[in-house]
C-alpha cells in the first residue's frame, strides 16, 4: 500500500485561501458586486471590488469602514474602504468627491 505524500503546510493553508476566496467571490456576485482582483496571502486573503452603492449603505450601518486616505497626482484625493466576506478582506477604491 502505497502512502500518498504529505501536503506542505503552506499549501494547505493556500488552498484553504483559495476556497475562501471562491465562497466570497460567489457572494458578491450575488450582490452584483464586480471582483478586480485578489491578492492570495493567508491567512486573510483580500479581493479589491469596484464600488457598489452597496457600499455607502454598509458605511452608513458600520458594516464597513473606511481605513485608507490618500492623493493621487492624477485623481486628487481618494479614500479605501474595507469589510471582511467569508473569512477574506474585501477592499474598494473611492475618489473623494
Amino acid at each position: 500500500m502505497q502512502t500518498q505524500p504529505q501536503r506542505p503546510i503552506r499549501n494547505a493553508e493556500v488552498i484553504a485561501a483559495a476556497f475562501l476566496v471562491a465562497a466570497a467571490v460567489e457572494r458578491l456576485t450575488k450582490r452584483g458586486m464586480t471582483v478586480l482582483s485578489v491578492e492570495m496571502e493567508p491567512p486573510r486573503p483580500t479581493i479589491r471590488i469596484l464600488k457598489h452603492e452597496s457600499c455607502v449603505a454598509m458605511i452608513k450601518e458600520e458594516k464597513a469602514a473606511y481605513f485608507g486616505f490618500d492623493q493621487d497626482t492624477y485623481f486628487g484625493k481618494y479614500r479605501q474602504g474595507q469589510f471582511q466576506l467569508n473569512g477574506c478582506r474585501v477592499v474598494w477604491d473611492e475618489l473623494d468627491a
